[in-house]
């Protein structure tokens, strides 16, 4: 198991970095911008891996190890599914709830104060692009793995179940921040049931109420159930965060790294 679980954490990082790497790329080509400035961007984004992936990477073993542990002892809402159900439906089923949670998760983050310390340093990004994606504070690594834990008890996914979601997701996440917008006529569509960089930009716009919306992680259909879906132009979205615009700020990571920890986040 314990193999197993390495193998996997190593193949999920090795196509999470490969699918990064040609976003990177590709905004590198389309959009005009010189090199170094663009390397700078996500010097400071790439930082937080060094403090989030050894986090990140033990949690994860804690992960399949409860999975395993609930599938053992068939523990959780999937399980009172019959056995008979077909197992490309039952992933359907699995992952309409996981997005759900994921949902819920992330509402959670932005409407906790404590939690909202920890987000806000991803949506302090003023230049969001592909490489904001891992621009996360390790506390908040540690609460969203830590969810997905107390999720999993709840919820009894499978380690296959686990692992064909987070590479649908980690696409999700990477191609959500990229700079690539869709053309209005294709976003209205797909945004219909998928979070496209469209509607994500909009999340990460600086002021509220749109800040507050377009929480999903895979799917838009629980923004547009809870009534949190919003949509705004392209042209008119401004990154980051209203309390804080001051672009030094936040683009020094010894102040991103212990700004959560301030008695009084700056505005």
């Amino acid at each position: 198991m314990k193999v197993l679980s390495n193998q996997t954490l190593i193949v999920q990082l090795s196509i999470y970095g490969g699918i990064l790497i040609f976003f990177w790329l590709l905004e590198l080509l389309i959009f005009p911008q010189k090199l170094k400035n663009k390397i700078a961007h996500t010097t400071i984004n790439a930082k937080f891996l060094f403090f989030v992936l050894p986090v990140q990477v033990l949690l994860s073993l804690v992960v399949f190890y409860v999975s395993r542990s609930t599938e053992t002892a068939k523990w959780g809402i999937l399980h009172f599914l019959p056995d008979t159900i077909n197992p490309f439906l039952f992933f359907i089923l699995a992952f309409l709830i996981l997005d759900l949670f994921d949902y819920m998760y992330h509402f959670m983050m932005h409407k906790t104060p404590l939690f909202w310390k920890f987000h806000q340093v991803h949506h302090s990004d003023m230049q969001v692009d592909i490489s904001t994606t891992v621009r996360e504070h390790p506390g908040e690594t540690f609460i969203r793995v830590s969810y997905l834990i107390v999720v999993i008890c709840i919820v009894g996914a499978a380690p296959w179940v686990l692992i064909l979601k987070q590479f649908i997701q980690s696409f999700s996440n990477l191609a959500s921040h990229t700079r690539i917008i869709l053309p209005k006529k294709v976003n209205d569509i797909v945004s219909k049931f998928f979070v496209t960089p469209n509607t994500h930009h909009i999340h990460h716009h600086y002021q509220l109420p749109y800040t507050d919306s377009n929480f999903g992680d895979v799917l838009t259909i629980w923004d547009r159930l809870f009534s949190t879906f919003s949509k705004m132009e392209p042209s008119q979205v401004v990154f980051g965060v209203d309390t804080n615009m001051n672009s030094e700020e936040n683009m020094d990571f010894k102040n991103l790294i212990y700004r959560p920890f301030e008695e009084k986040i700056k505005g």
